[in-house]
């Protein structure tokens, strides 16, 4: 029987990065996955093939926004779909084969395809072959969760890892569930003439996400023709590819919905299923496995890392996660975890960034907090790309004056959430950025104008 010092499962944003760090270590890593390539659901069906879509479907959408800018442009616009689609598979192709050749270069770390099951807390079996290991980390992942709608229509709808593989843009569909995966799916297929529903159980879309910023892109969505159905009491569901029906009621009202494509995303469950961690111990639920702050499982030598365990769920947090397990395991000091300084991106229209704590989260943690605000209808770069809608926010603690969060809606809160983390990890004040000489004419102009308005606020507090 073959031994390792680490078996890693599942070769995703997590797993890969822990593999490597451990082979840096001089351990010897066996890293298992099911696909025959390293990458995980991020790249093959959820991150990255999202933004070469979206991606096409911005370009696509500015032809149609020219006359604002006075230019004509000649003839009727159209996008070549098939191509866009090889180009997101050449993509895909050259980033799995970028970090297989990275792996390469580590002879003490082996891939295999397979499928991975624990029969005890040392030994897992890959294909019917055993295998020892001293350590294990567990990074499967996450899948889409249907819940369990009445009729036979759910299970014959799509979930965000079906979409990406169609080969015609189709010309209508209806998204159930109105979280990140759908918000950023249903503005992309808009931009690109697609006749969009969205249904949505809650009184607003992105529920988890800040308010204000969740509805500057409810209503610019209402504005591009989407049809936003909120406060849905889902029914039955039914039909299959090319003919769905979905009845619903709203505000005591009996409706349906026919529309010949389904997407279902309505939330993440844990990838568990067949691993066997009820035979050895490891405590686990749907939305995921069960880690302490060190990120080790209830058996001391498994350690779980990303979107399989209980917590946040994106890729970078998953790399994060497993330079933590790694050197929690082989480094003599132990680390722990910190999402007090998460960052993350959500790709809708305008894009909406989040670093650090929100207003609510702060006050949950116990803490004395206030918000200012700066509102890019008065900004400069804004008003000259005619992106005017959004915000900024600085979520700043009473005592200490540290910025102990930021919230962006915008249309470039992608780049703008880079300064924003360096002033939410350095745990700056509004005097440090406003110290700061910003070019102009910027969006990020617009973190030294917060800066000052909170400085001068605040010295003017004092006088009186």
């Amino acid at each position: 029987m073959k031994k390792y010092d680490l078996v890693v499962i599942g070769a995703g944003p997590g797993g890969t990065p822990a593999a490597m760090a451990a082979a840096q270590f001089g351990k010897s890593v066996l890293l298992v996955d099911k696909r025959d390539a390293p990458g995980g659901e991020c790249l093959f069906e959820g991150c990255i093939p999202s933004k070469v879509l979206e991606n096409a479907a911005n370009r696509f959408a500015i032809l149609k926004e020219m006359e604002s800018f006075h230019i004509d442009v000649e003839g009727k616009e159209q996008i070549h779909w098939e191509a866009v689609l090889e180009d997101k598979k050449q993509i895909l192709r050259r980033r799995s084969m970028g970090a297989m050749k990275q792996m390469e270069r580590f002879p003490n770390l082996e891939f295999k395809q397979g499928t991975a099951r624990f029969i005890d807390v040392h030994t897992v079996v890959v294909d019917g072959e055993q295998i020892a290991f001293e350590y294990a980390i567990i990074a499967t992942g996450a899948m889409a969760f249907i819940p369990p709608f009445e009729g036979e229509g759910a299970q014959n709808a799509w979930s965000n890892a079906d979409v990406f593989k169609k080969t015609e843009l189709p010309y209508e569909i209806t998204f159930v569930g109105a979280g990140a995966i759908s918000c950023e799916l249903v503005q992309m297929f808009n931009k690109l003439g697609t006749k969009c529903h969205i249904l949505e159980r809650g009184a607003r879309i992105l529920k988890h996400i800040d308010e204000e910023s969740a509805l500057i892109v409810q209503e610019k969505m209402i504005r591009d023709g989407i049809d936003v159905e909120l406060n849905v009491t889902f029914g039955k569901i039914e039909g299959e590819e090319g003919s769905f029906t979905v009845h619903y009621t709203q505000k005591d009202e009996a409706k349906q919905l026919e529309t010949p494509h389904l997407l279902i995303a309505t939330g993440r469950a844990a990838n568990v299923e067949g691993l066997g961690l009820e035979e050895i111990g490891v405590e686990f639920d749907r939305h995921g496995i069960h880690v302490d702050e060190t990120l080790q499982t209830t058996q001391t030598n498994i350690y779980a890392v990303g979107d399989c365990t209980v917590g946040p769920k994106f890729a970078h947090w998953a790399s994060y996660e497993a330079g933590i397990a790694i050197h929690n395991i082989f480094a003599p000091m132990k680390h722990k975890t910190d999402s007090s300084k998460l960052s993350w991106v959500l790709f809708s229209d305008p894009q909406i960034a989040s670093v650090g704590l929100s207003e609510e989260e702060a006050k949950k943690k116990g803490l004395e907090v206030f918000v200012a605000r700066y509102d890019y209808a008065t900004d400069a770069r804004a008003q000259i790309d005619k992106a005017e809608e959004g915000m900024l926010k600085f979520v700043i603690e009473k005592e200490s004056g540290i910025i102990r969060g930021i919230q962006i809606a915008s249309e470039d809160a992608s780049s703008l959430s880079g300064e924003a983390s360096l002033i939410v990890a350095n745990e700056l004040k509004a005097m440090d950025v406003m110290k700061t000489i910003h070019p102009h004419p910027t969006l990020t102009e617009s973190f030294g104008k917060l800066a000052q308005q909170i400085f001068f606020k605040n010295m003017m507090q004092k006088r009186r």
